[in-house]
């Protein structure tokens, strides 16, 4: 067989067995809010979810004057896209939270219903603005019944101002 049809046969070969493949965190568009485009601005990690016991808590304030319209987006470990909530009109100066749950008892937080538990996902913040201060916590409900809050490892900024 030639090198160049052994190639190509590897190649069909890796398609078949490789499964579907997913754009992810990285390669996949942001989301349209509210019937217009985002523009993804934090990316973050490690998201942590165990029913129960550990919630990741994201808030954003946007710092723009006019209503923005924003979205968390929640990955798996093997980068498949696991959960998206979004929350429309934002007022300037206006803030929002999301949470992997009702758990962590943060009035208001809009929910990301049915996510499945994470050791290590992702996330990212879409909006229809890059106008937007974002951080993000993991809490930990310990045996005792006190809840432990700890920071995001990561929480980077990847779009500029508008």
């Amino acid at each position: 067989m030639t090198t160049r049809r052994s190639a190509a046969l590897l190649a069909m070969l890796g398609l078949l067995l490789g499964g579907r493949s997913h754009a992810g965190l990285l390669g996949s568009p942001p989301p349209t809010i509210g019937g217009e485009p985002g523009k993804v601005v934090y990316r973050m990690g490690p998201v942590h979810y165990d029913p129960g016991w550990v919630d990741t808590v994201v808030s954003c304030t946007n710092l723009g004057d006019g209503p923005a319209g924003m979205a968390l987006e929640i990955f798996d470990e093997e980068d498949v896209l696991r959960g998206t909530a979004s929350r429309v009109a934002v007022p300037g100066g206006g803030s929002v939270t999301f949470a992997t749950s009702s758990d962590p008892g943060v009035d208001g937080a809009v929910v990301l219903a049915g996510l499945p538990a994470l050791d290590h996902g992702k996330a990212r913040v879409s909006a229809t603005t890059a106008k937007l201060s974002c951080a993000a916590k993991n809490r930990v409900l310990g045996s005792d019944g006190r809840v432990n809050e700890a920071p995001l490892e990561l929480v980077k900024k990847v779009a500029l101002e508008d």
